[in-house]
Order: C-alpha cells, then structure tokens, then sequence
C-alpha cells in the first residue's frame, strides 16, 4: 500500500537513506539493521524487510520489520552481520559516553556502509526547545523525546565524524524552517489538521525540495571504509 504507516516529517528523515542503500553496488538487497527502530523506523520507506533493534516496541510494529530486542550499546550480533547498520535520530537521546559505545558497536557489526542521522548543532537545539515549549503548553505535559535532547544536548557535527574515524561522507538534512513548520502540524490535534498534516502532504513531498536550503535540522554521516 502505497505511504501505509509513512509521515511526511519522517519521509525527509529517512528517503535520503533510502536512496543510498539502494544504491549499493553490488548487492541487489543488501541486508539492513538499524539501531533504535522503534516500531517503524526505515521498512515503509524502503518496502522491504529490516531487522529493528531496541528496548521495546510499541505496537503495532510495521510488518515489514523484524524485531529484536537488545542495547544499542550491546548490538547482539557477530561481527560483520549486516551489510547496513544505520541509527537514525537516536544518538541525541543519548550521553556523549553512551554514543561512542554505540558507533563503536556499529562499526563492529556493519560489512558495507554505516549510516547514521542526527540532529547537530545550536539552532537546531533552540527550535527543539521551542517545540518543546509548545508541546507543553498544548499538552500539559513533557514529550520525552524533548526532554533527551535538552538533557543530552545535540550533537555537534565533528563530535559524531570524530567518533567514526574513517572518511565520512556528510549531507545535511531538512531545513529548519520545513520541520517547524510539519512539527506544529504534527501537533495539532484538530482531526482536519491531522489528515492535512499527516497525510494529504505525503502527496506533495516531491515538492519539499524547492525549501531545501539551510540552516538545517539534522545532519547524515555515511561511512563506507573505516577500520
């Protein structure tokens, strides 16, 4: 089915990733694990299968993923398990400490390419608090995943490239201005809104690149050589 379980904010998260393994030489299906899933996480917009790694899943879990359950800090794989390992929006919720265990762990895992996705930098921790701020007010209560990223603070784009210690490809991902904008969508409640937020737009993504400029929210580092 054609966007089942997709929203638009995510689609700018993960399409990017999605054309990159794609376009992987030499492995028409390369195999994907990704580090902190969640119950969808990269399987709706590939459109095929994907082992998802995490503490829990929440239901329902996308049919396209395979679950298991472990730490990113602990992947309970052997080394060299997947042509992919990818983690996406998951290093902020983390302490610098912890994040370094977790590339590390990736790296060990990973045959063919690493990928990881993170909001970086100043700007994009002030819209974070900000949303946080509306959601609040709108609420009458904390989201938690504001809530880890005031805490551990963003990352900065040479903290996650020193961290892989290879030759990282990097590129910038979704204006500030565009995920403000889908972000207060995403929070409204009235029903009209939700359907033009998170669906009638999915129509339109073509479209987003045309406020493709920066300042940026997130930042995607792809390692293809590391030791």
């Amino acid at each position: 089915m054609i966007f089942y379980r997709w929203h638009p904010e995510v689609a700018i998260r993960y399409l990017p990733i999605v054309r990159e393994i794609r376009g992987i030489g030499g492995i028409r299906e390369p195999s994907v694990l990704e580090v902190g899933s969640g119950g969808l996480g990269i399987a709706p917009y590939l459109g095929r299968k994907v082992v998802g790694l995490d503490i829990k899943f929440t239901q329902p879990v996308h049919p396209l993923l395979t679950t298991k359950i472990g730490k990113a800090e602990q992947i309970p794989y052997p080394d060299k398990s997947f042509e992919v390992v990818m983690a996406v929006d998951v290093l902020e919720h983390l302490s610098k400490e912890k994040r370094e265990k977790v590339v590390k762990e990736m790296k060990r895992v990973a045959k063919k390419e690493i990928i990881i996705a993170v909001p970086t930098g100043k700007l994009a921790q002030e819209q974070d608090k900000q949303l946080a701020l509306e959601y609040q007010k709108r609420n009458h209560k904390d989201f938690p995943f504001f809530t880890d990223h005031q805490k551990c603070g963003l990352p900065e784009v040479e903290e996650i490239a020193n961290m892989l210690e290879a030759n990282v490809r990097i590129e910038e991902n979704e204006p500030l201005a565009l995920r403000e904008f889908l972000m207060r969508g995403w929070m409204n409640q009235n029903f009209l809104a939700k359907i033009f937020y998170w669906k009638f737009l999915l129509l339109f993504i073509w479209a987003f690149k045309f406020f493709d400029r920066p300042p940026y929210y997130r930042t995607i580092f792809y390692v293809k050589n590391w030791n």
